[in-house]
């Protein structure tokens, strides 16, 4: 969603941005700010929000940039003088110390802003030479510098970095007020807001996204097809053609998901959540073949295949490579 765009903003976000516009009003800014919460609860959205409202030179809102000043189009255009922001370079690949460099680059120049932002996102992304050079600068942060790191696993940044830094939780939304701010994204895309909730790993802003975007509904449709064809082929080779159409990215976390379904099925009985996206005789055969023990090894393998993705492996030998194993760990 547009950050700008605040009658679409999350209803769960509403406070946390309140208190992050409060602080800064307050005089009470840290010079570091960490901002936790699972993934795809709106973490990068609320501080990116927070960050318009403070380019904002015509503010007519207590919380939210007004989207029409020269301060809040030069935000959304990314050329905000006073505001920099950090990512890695692809998705799951690391922030590298020449990123946290420029960061240290940006806060010694002079500014003419009420202050200088740096926004991380997300930050456990830093390899540990970035985050040792951000330490340093968390230890004499500049007079009108202001951190902002984005982290959904905090435990992988160095206890020293937390400890400097101001902790601002999103918790989970509850059910209910996620799927009624997700309503009104159904009514041209055929999907229900429980099967988008559900594909999306219950993320509520990734679930608006495959609501809204045409291109995430097709990659959950092709995610979706190499899933089922996983369930019910007896064979690999099917299953690697469907592997190929997919993005892996977004395809093992899905995978990851089904595998906790077939166990959820084969403790308790009944089909989870995400199990019922599938047919479910399908499932129960699948279960019932594979087993508990085959399919917790194959869980933990899928752990790994997910931390290979940063490597430059060519991704049809990867999905290939994937499949056959699996094939082999639970065949």
């Amino acid at each position: 969603m547009s950050v700008g765009d605040r009658r679409a903003f999350p209803p769960w976000l509403e406070g946390r941005l309140g208190e992050l516009v409060r602080m800064v009003g307050s005089g009470q800014a840290p010079p570091g700010l960490l901002v936790t919460g699972p993934k795809g609860v709106g973490k990068g959205l609320l501080v990116r929000s927070f960050l318009q409202r403070m380019a904002c030179t015509e503010v007519t809102d207590a919380m939210f940039g007004c989207g029409r000043c020269n301060g809040c189009r030069s935000f959304l255009g990314a050329t905000h003088p006073e505001i920099l922001q950090v990512t890695p370079e692809a998705p799951g690949k690391e922030i590298l110390v020449d990123s946290i460099r420029a960061v240290i680059e940006f806060l010694a120049l002079s500014h003419s802003g009420p202050a200088r932002l740096v926004f991380i996102e997300p930050a456990e992304a830093m390899n540990v030479n970035a985050a040792n050079a951000l330490l340093k600068t968390l230890e004499e942060p500049p007079g009108g510098a202001m951190l902002l790191l984005a982290a959904a696993q905090p435990a992988r940044l160095p206890a020293t970095i937390r400890s400097r830094c101001r902790l601002l939780r999103v918790p989970v939304p509850d059910q209910r007020s996620v799927k009624h701010w997700l309503k009104p994204a159904t009514a041209d895309t055929g999907l229900a807001v429980e099967e988008a909730l559900a594909a999306c790993l219950e993320r509520p802003l990734e679930a608006q996204a495959l609501l809204d975007d045409d291109d995430a509904r097709a990659a959950w449709q092709a995610d979706r097809s190499a899933l089922e064809a996983l369930l019910r082929s007896t064979s690999p080779f099917p299953v690697i053609e469907r592997f190929l159409e997919c993005d892996l990215g977004s395809l093992l976390p899905r995978l990851q998901r089904l595998l906790l379904s077939v166990q959820h099925y084969l403790v308790q009985g009944d089909l989870d959540v995400f199990g019922r996206l599938f047919d479910p005789d399908t499932l129960r055969r699948f279960a019932a073949d594979r087993g508990m023990r085959e399919t917790a090894l194959v869980f933990q393998d899928t752990l790994q295949w997910q931390r290979e993705l940063q490597a430059p492996l060519n991704p049809n030998l990867r999905c290939e490579d994937i499949v056959l194993r699996f094939w082999r760990r639970a065949g």
